[in-house]
């Protein structure tokens, strides 16, 4: 995620607009070859849609007459075209007879537990609830770390960062504060700070977990991001 704009508040109700970020990923490791040059991945074509398993029982008639044809040669194998480097492409839908799908009605369908279907209807776009103008309230309830961590998946994690001079002591006491408790705050929207955190149009709903760690004059806020809860299974 690229460096965004939101509105946070501390347990002082004082609210402040903060930078977050995802923070930067470094490299562990990576591969070369035996000539000591690095090696990268590319993307090849391995075959084509006139060479899928549908398309040649179509062409041959039935799956004995593919059986033979596969014992005496490779006709899934599109040699003048199988190997080759894939350039810039674009995603497209396609119908069950491999035709592109112009046009499509989205649906939103709901499951059960079990994998059945319960409901089916328009999907109706859900708007983001983070931004500049609404902001971030200060729900006061604080989870030790080690409940967190076994309780709640963490999938994303963003790091909020100070503007100018005022913010900066702004984010450092709500650090130091998290930091002396020991604690993660529960982020959410809404008044009460219950509902979900939604950074883009559609996106994945989030329970969030703000962690404060303070180093002299030195902070650290991380926005922990959690949209699974881990719970016992009945026996």
């Amino acid at each position: 995620m690229p460096k965004r704009v939101i509105s946070i508040t501390d347990d002082k109700k004082r609210d402040a607009h903060v930078e977050i970020e995802s923070p930067k990923r470094q490299e562990r490791f990576g591969y070369i070859n035996a000539n000591g040059e690095r090696v990268k991945s590319e993307r090849l074509i391995k075959s084509t849609e006139h060479h899928t398993y549908e398309a040649l029982v179509d062409k041959l008639g039935d799956d004995d007459a593919l059986s033979a044809a596969l014992v005496e040669g490779d006709p899934e194998i599109p040699f003048d075209r199988a190997g080759r480097r894939v350039g810039p492409t674009d995603r497209v839908w396609i119908r069950e007879d491999n035709s592109i799908l112009y046009c499509a009605r989205p649906l939103l369908v709901k499951f059960d537990p079990q994998g059945e279907e319960i409901e089916r209807g328009d999907f109706i776009d859900v708007e983001a609830t983070v931004d500049e103008e609404s902001p971030l309230p200060w729900t006061g309830r604080l989870f030790p770390t080690s409940e967190v961590v076994r309780r709640f998946v963490i999938g994303r994690k963003l790091r909020v960062r100070h503007v100018n001079g005022l913010t900066f002591d702004f984010l450092y006491d709500i650090a130091k504060h998290l930091h002396e408790e020991k604690k993660m705050l529960l982020v959410g929207t809404g008044k009460k700070g219950a509902a979900p955190l939604i950074f883009q149009t559609n996106g994945t709903p989030y329970r969030g977990f703000l962690e404060g760690r303070v180093d002299g004059d030195g902070y650290m806020l991380l926005l922990h991001l959690s949209n699974l809860e881990l719970k016992r299974i009945p026996e």
